[in-house]
């Protein structure tokens, strides 16, 4: 998903954060082993996804994308370091084409440099408020659920049904993404109504975004983004796909159903998104990202 030309603002807001968080902090490391580990993923960006949804959420309410820089940072430093322990608790080796950070500075350090990521994100996000503070603080706690809940149908403690999959997907997945959409918002002061539409919509597209995951993990597509590793079905990992072929369906059929869903909130995230005048631009790049033809070609490939 290309986010950059979304609007001249936003871009120059992205182009900010892509800076830095190539810097070190202002805060000295004695280690220098914590300093390398924190630092690993922030040298191997992803798509920016989060801080380009607080700026989109920004520039929806009128207001410039330049004035929540740091916030945007707070929740992609929050992001990184939920991949870290994520990376630990599934196992995995590889993350944006490089070791895992568990891997490369051992799981002592990878731990610490998630807490490190997680007190800098509290830092940033302080200078921002109380309300902010909190509605952050609130999405961490729901990723540290839904985490566990996730290794819970692992380990088969709980049931792999479509009932825990959607709780497991909004509060890992999803929570984040909502804050994104709708913390500025926040931040500035905006009725309720605007806030609450913002995190709906936001927790819909993180929805569909889980749910985009899982099919091109269950197909096996490197093309859309599949990283090497382990699989779900290996390690009884929480998928949608898996959930709907105990149905009888196909796999193939399976991850059609899937879809079919995907673009169900898909519409409905876009539909809660029409109120606002300067979320227009957003649509094509959601459409993009989210095109059913795509992915169906992959299935059928």
């Amino acid at each position: 998903m290309d986010l950059w030309n979304i609007s001249s603002n936003v871009d120059q807001a992205v182009v900010k954060v892509n800076e830095l968080l190539g810097e070190k902090f202002d805060w000295i490391f004695e280690s220098k082993s914590l300093e390398e580990s924190s630092f690993h993923l922030l040298q191997n960006r992803g798509k920016l996804l989060r801080p380009s949804l607080v700026f989109i959420g920004a520039e929806a309410i009128d207001k410039d994308p330049k004035d929540v820089i740091e916030l945007a940072l707070a929740i992609e430093y929050l992001h990184i370091s939920s991949l870290i322990h994520d990376d630990i608790i599934d196992k995995d080796l590889v993350r944006r084409g490089v070791e895992t950070v568990h891997v490369k500075f051992g799981i002592e350090d990878a731990i610490l440099a998630g807490d490190a990521l997680i007190s800098r994100a509290v830092f940033l996000a302080s200078s921002y408020g109380e309300r902010v503070v909190k509605e952050i603080s609130k999405s961490a706690f729901q990723m540290c659920d839904g985490e566990s809940l996730d290794f819970g149908i692992q380990k088969g403690k709980i049931e792999l049904k479509m009932e825990n999959y959607i709780t497991v997907a909004i509060k890992k997945t999803a929570s984040l993404i909502s804050t994104s959409l709708a913390i500025a918002s926040i931040y500035f002061g905006k009725p309720p109504e605007i806030v609450a539409k913002l995190k709906e919509a936001g927790e819909k597209l993180g929805l569909a975004f889980q749910i985009r995951d899982d099919i091109i993990n269950f197909i096996g597509s490197t093309r859309l983004g599949k990283r090497p590793g382990n699989g779900d079905e290996e390690f009884n990992r929480p998928n949608i796909c898996r959930i709907i072929m105990q149905n009888g369906f196909s796999r193939v059929e399976s991850a059609i159903e899937a879809l079919d869903l995907m673009v169900k909130y898909v519409t409905e995230a876009k539909e809660l998104l029409k109120s606002f005048t300067k979320i227009g631009d957003i649509n094509r790049y959601i459409d993009e990202f989210f095109d059913p033809k795509y992915i169906r070609s992959e299935i059928f490939s």
